[in-house]
Protein backbone atom coordinates (compact mmCIF):
# COMPACT_ATOMS: atom_id res chain seq x y z
CA UNK A 1 0.00 0.00 0.00
CA UNK A 2 0.88 3.40 -0.77
CA UNK A 3 2.57 5.17 2.39
CA UNK A 4 3.60 8.46 1.89
CA UNK A 5 2.04 10.86 3.96
CA UNK A 6 4.24 14.28 2.80
CA UNK A 7 7.77 13.88 4.23
CA UNK A 8 7.79 10.56 5.42
CA UNK A 9 6.80 7.17 4.61
CA UNK A 10 4.23 5.38 7.04
CA UNK A 11 4.95 1.67 7.24
CA UNK A 12 2.26 -0.87 7.48
CA UNK A 13 3.88 -2.68 10.80
CA UNK A 14 3.95 1.10 11.84
CA UNK A 15 -0.51 1.14 12.00
CA UNK A 16 -0.34 -1.45 15.16
CA UNK A 17 -0.26 1.51 16.84
CA UNK A 18 -2.82 2.72 16.24
CA UNK A 19 -4.76 -0.32 18.24
CA UNK A 20 -3.30 1.12 22.12
CA UNK A 21 -4.13 4.56 21.15
CA UNK A 22 -7.34 4.14 20.41
CA UNK A 23 -7.81 1.80 22.92
CA UNK A 24 -6.53 4.57 25.44
CA UNK A 25 -8.91 7.28 23.88
CA UNK A 26 -12.03 5.10 23.28
CA UNK A 27 -12.41 3.80 26.85
CA UNK A 28 -12.95 6.96 28.63
CA UNK A 29 -14.99 8.04 25.34
CA UNK A 30 -17.70 4.65 25.72
CA UNK A 31 -17.72 4.83 29.17
CA UNK A 32 -18.95 8.93 29.02
CA UNK A 33 -20.52 9.39 26.25
CA UNK A 34 -21.82 6.10 24.19
CA UNK A 35 -22.92 4.09 26.85
CA UNK A 36 -25.04 6.86 28.89
CA UNK A 37 -26.37 8.04 25.17
CA UNK A 38 -27.65 4.05 24.55
CA UNK A 39 -29.51 4.60 27.62
CA UNK A 40 -30.91 7.72 26.88
CA UNK A 41 -32.42 6.41 24.00
CA UNK A 42 -33.07 2.87 25.31
CA UNK A 43 -30.94 0.73 23.94
CA UNK A 44 -29.90 -2.07 26.74
CA UNK A 45 -26.18 -1.65 28.23
CA UNK A 46 -26.04 -5.27 29.81
CA UNK A 47 -22.61 -7.10 29.39
CA UNK A 48 -24.46 -9.59 26.92
CA UNK A 49 -25.80 -6.45 24.68
CA UNK A 50 -22.12 -4.94 24.65
CA UNK A 51 -20.53 -8.28 23.83
CA UNK A 52 -23.07 -9.44 20.86
CA UNK A 53 -22.22 -5.75 19.61
CA UNK A 54 -18.85 -5.60 19.92
CA UNK A 55 -18.57 -9.16 17.70
CA UNK A 56 -21.03 -7.45 15.00
CA UNK A 57 -18.53 -4.25 14.63
CA UNK A 58 -15.74 -6.73 14.46
CA UNK A 59 -17.67 -8.87 11.82
CA UNK A 60 -17.72 -4.78 9.73
CA UNK A 61 -14.49 -5.18 10.35
CA UNK A 62 -13.79 -7.77 7.94
CA UNK A 63 -15.95 -6.77 5.87
CA UNK A 64 -14.17 -2.77 5.48
CA UNK A 65 -10.88 -5.43 5.14
CA UNK A 66 -12.20 -7.60 2.33
CA UNK A 67 -13.91 -3.89 0.35
CA UNK A 68 -10.47 -2.26 0.67
CA UNK A 69 -8.96 -5.88 -0.79
CA UNK A 70 -11.27 -6.02 -3.63
CA UNK A 71 -10.16 -2.50 -4.75
CA UNK A 72 -6.95 -3.13 -4.05
CA UNK A 73 -6.67 -6.29 -6.37
CA UNK A 74 -8.93 -4.25 -9.03
CA UNK A 75 -6.56 -1.69 -9.06
CA UNK A 76 -3.89 -4.33 -10.11
CA UNK A 77 -6.57 -5.80 -13.13
CA UNK A 78 -6.77 -2.36 -14.51
CA UNK A 79 -2.80 -2.21 -14.03
CA UNK A 80 -2.53 -5.38 -16.25
CA UNK A 81 -4.85 -4.89 -18.47
CA UNK A 82 -3.34 -1.14 -19.26
CA UNK A 83 0.44 -2.92 -19.29
CA UNK A 84 -0.13 -6.20 -21.04
CA UNK A 85 3.92 -6.88 -21.29
CA UNK A 86 4.17 -5.67 -17.78
CA UNK A 87 1.90 -7.40 -15.29
CA UNK A 88 1.94 -7.09 -11.47
CA UNK A 89 0.60 -8.29 -8.23
CA UNK A 90 -0.56 -6.58 -5.08
CA UNK A 91 2.82 -7.40 -4.02
CA UNK A 92 4.86 -5.66 -7.00
CA UNK A 93 2.84 -3.32 -8.23
CA UNK A 94 3.88 0.46 -7.41
CA UNK A 95 3.07 1.94 -4.34
CA UNK A 96 1.51 5.27 -6.13
CA UNK A 97 -1.02 2.84 -8.08
CA UNK A 98 -1.93 1.17 -4.34
CA UNK A 99 -4.31 2.40 -1.65
CA UNK A 100 -3.09 4.79 0.74
CA UNK A 101 -2.55 3.35 3.74
CA UNK A 102 -4.75 5.34 6.19
CA UNK A 103 -7.41 3.73 4.03
CA UNK A 104 -7.02 0.72 6.98
CA UNK A 105 -8.35 3.26 10.10
CA UNK A 106 -11.74 2.37 9.12
CA UNK A 107 -11.38 -0.73 10.17
CA UNK A 108 -8.64 -0.29 12.93
CA UNK A 109 -11.44 1.85 14.89
CA UNK A 110 -14.01 -0.89 13.59
CA UNK A 111 -12.19 -3.81 15.38
CA UNK A 112 -10.67 -1.69 18.55
CA UNK A 113 -14.20 -0.77 19.19
CA UNK A 114 -15.44 -4.22 19.55
CA UNK A 115 -12.54 -5.08 21.08
CA UNK A 116 -13.24 -2.77 23.56
CA UNK A 117 -17.29 -3.93 23.65
CA UNK A 118 -16.61 -7.23 23.55
CA UNK A 119 -13.34 -8.21 25.59
CA UNK A 120 -12.98 -5.89 27.83
CA UNK A 121 -16.75 -6.09 28.63
CA UNK A 122 -16.10 -9.80 28.78
CA UNK A 123 -13.28 -9.88 31.26
CA UNK A 124 -15.63 -7.34 33.21
CA UNK A 125 -18.52 -9.59 33.25
CA UNK A 126 -16.42 -13.00 34.41
CA UNK A 127 -15.16 -10.95 37.16
CA UNK A 128 -18.49 -9.37 38.76
CA UNK A 129 -20.51 -12.72 38.35
CA UNK A 130 -18.14 -15.25 39.81
CA UNK A 131 -18.10 -16.03 43.36
CA UNK A 132 -15.10 -14.51 45.56
CA UNK A 133 -13.94 -17.56 45.25
CA UNK A 134 -13.63 -18.23 41.50
CA UNK A 135 -12.87 -14.73 39.57
CA UNK A 136 -9.06 -15.56 38.88
CA UNK A 137 -10.52 -19.28 37.43
CA UNK A 138 -13.78 -17.38 35.64
CA UNK A 139 -11.23 -14.65 34.50
CA UNK A 140 -8.62 -17.62 33.37
CA UNK A 141 -11.53 -19.56 31.11
CA UNK A 142 -12.44 -17.17 29.63
CA UNK A 143 -8.88 -15.86 28.20
CA UNK A 144 -8.07 -19.93 27.48
CA UNK A 145 -11.14 -18.92 24.48
CA UNK A 146 -8.24 -16.17 23.16
CA UNK A 147 -6.20 -19.37 22.75
CA UNK A 148 -8.82 -22.09 21.27
CA UNK A 149 -9.76 -18.90 18.75
CA UNK A 150 -5.54 -19.17 17.89
CA UNK A 151 -5.75 -22.76 17.08
CA UNK A 152 -9.31 -22.19 14.81
CA UNK A 153 -7.35 -19.58 13.15
CA UNK A 154 -4.65 -21.67 12.33
CA UNK A 155 -6.92 -24.09 11.13
CA UNK A 156 -9.68 -22.08 9.01
CA UNK A 157 -6.47 -20.04 7.42
CA UNK A 158 -5.55 -22.80 5.34
CA UNK A 159 -9.02 -23.07 3.64
CA UNK A 160 -7.42 -20.20 0.87
CA UNK A 161 -4.63 -18.55 0.40
CA UNK A 162 -6.61 -15.42 -1.23
CA UNK A 163 -6.96 -12.71 1.74
CA UNK A 164 -10.73 -11.51 0.03
CA UNK A 165 -12.36 -14.85 0.89
CA UNK A 166 -10.31 -15.29 4.33
CA UNK A 167 -12.17 -11.69 5.64
CA UNK A 168 -15.76 -12.37 4.22
CA UNK A 169 -15.16 -15.74 5.69
CA UNK A 170 -14.29 -14.67 9.22
CA UNK A 171 -16.84 -11.72 8.88
CA UNK A 172 -19.52 -14.67 8.22
CA UNK A 173 -17.85 -16.55 11.29
CA UNK A 174 -18.02 -13.45 13.96
CA UNK A 175 -21.72 -12.53 12.65
CA UNK A 176 -22.61 -16.64 13.42
CA UNK A 177 -21.05 -16.70 16.61
CA UNK A 178 -23.08 -12.88 17.34
CA UNK A 179 -26.45 -15.10 16.37
CA UNK A 180 -25.52 -17.92 18.33
CA UNK A 181 -24.94 -16.11 21.72
CA UNK A 182 -27.90 -14.09 21.08
CA UNK A 183 -29.92 -17.50 20.93
CA UNK A 184 -27.95 -18.49 24.15
CA UNK A 185 -28.66 -15.69 26.00
CA UNK A 186 -31.98 -15.26 25.43
CA UNK A 187 -32.97 -19.02 26.32
CA UNK A 188 -30.42 -18.53 29.56
CA UNK A 189 -32.61 -15.15 30.33
CA UNK A 190 -35.29 -17.45 29.62
CA UNK A 191 -34.73 -20.05 31.86
CA UNK A 192 -33.93 -17.49 34.79
CA UNK A 193 -37.23 -15.92 34.41
CA UNK A 194 -39.12 -19.32 34.93
CA UNK A 195 -37.52 -19.69 37.61
CA UNK A 196 -37.83 -16.82 39.55
CA UNK A 197 -41.36 -17.00 38.38
CA UNK A 198 -41.92 -20.47 39.78
CA UNK A 199 -39.96 -19.70 43.07
CA UNK A 200 -41.98 -16.81 43.68
CA UNK A 201 -45.18 -18.82 42.89
CA UNK A 202 -43.87 -21.71 45.66
CA UNK A 203 -43.36 -19.22 48.09
CA UNK A 204 -46.70 -18.05 47.20
CA UNK A 205 -48.53 -21.06 47.60
CA UNK A 206 -46.76 -21.89 50.77
CA UNK A 207 -47.78 -18.37 52.14
CA UNK A 208 -51.48 -19.26 51.24
CA UNK A 209 -51.05 -22.80 52.80
CA UNK A 210 -49.32 -21.93 56.05
CA UNK A 211 -52.32 -18.85 56.14
CA UNK A 212 -55.15 -21.43 55.66
CA UNK A 213 -53.40 -23.94 58.32
CA UNK A 214 -54.32 -20.91 60.70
Amino acid sequence: MNGKLGGFTIKPDQMQVFNPLLILVLIPFFETIVYPLMRKIGLPTSAIFRMILGMVLVAASFLVCGFIELAMEERVASWNADHVSDQRTLRSLDSDSQLHILTTLPQIFLITSGEILCSITGLEFAYAYAPVSMKSVCQSFFLLTNAFGNVITIIFSKATSRDLYLYFMWAGIELFAAGLMFFISRQVHQSLDNFKTNRANAAEDEENLEMTKK
